[in-house]
């Protein structure tokens, strides 16, 4: 069975999908890694390369490549997937929406010190955070006419301020084995 999860930015969702991916034994895919991985191939930090991609002349070269890769995903697979689109591109999925309070993003955002994101204060990370999330759901609406951010989208709406990623991780695998059921 495959699960998706679409979040807020600094949400806990790669550290709360990568741990449920070694508890169930599924193979965990990140739209974002691979985001990352080819920012960093063209020389690029992560904001760089979104504003590159946001540039209608380079839909087709990002946002609905991403697109066609998830949705040719094994509906039935044990996978999970970390995608904004992820609910949208395996309908039949577990989908989970993570949120966060905006300064308790900031400040783990701020603390994760990623090579591809390079941030100077909390400060910074929040109002970059703030205008990404935006940003995305105004491309994601005027690309497929959508918020992906509508909690009518999920299955589990979960906000992860105030919790560790082990609590994350443990309201969502229940939340899972209930929806199995």
């Amino acid at each position: 069975m495959l699960i998706t999860i679409t979040w807020k930015a600094g949400s806990w969702k790669s550290t709360a999908a990568k741990s449920m991916s070694e508890k169930l034994w599924y193979q965990y895919v990140s739209i974002g890694e691979m985001r990352r991985t080819i920012a960093a191939q063209m020389g690029l930090n992560i904001v760089e390369f979104n504003k590159l991609g946001e540039k209608p002349e380079n839909v087709h070269e990002f946002d609905l490549k991403y697109e066609e890769y998830q949705k040719n995903l094994d509906p039935q697979g044990a996978i999970i997937l970390e995608s904004r689109l992820g609910f949208w591109c395996q309908p039949k999925s577990f989908k989970i929406f993570l949120t966060v309070d905006e300064e308790m993003a900031a400040q783990r955002i701020f603390n994760q010190k990623r090579e591809t994101d390079h941030y100077n204060s909390r400060e910074e990370v929040y109002e970059e955070t703030k205008r990404r999330n935006q940003e995305d759901i105004d491309r994601y609406q005027n690309l497929y006419g959508f918020n992906y951010q509508d909690s009518k989208n999920f299955d589990l709406i979960l906000d992860t301020t105030g919790k560790t990623t082990e609590e994350t991780v443990e309201i969502i695998l229940q939340k899972f084995q209930d929806w199995q059921q």
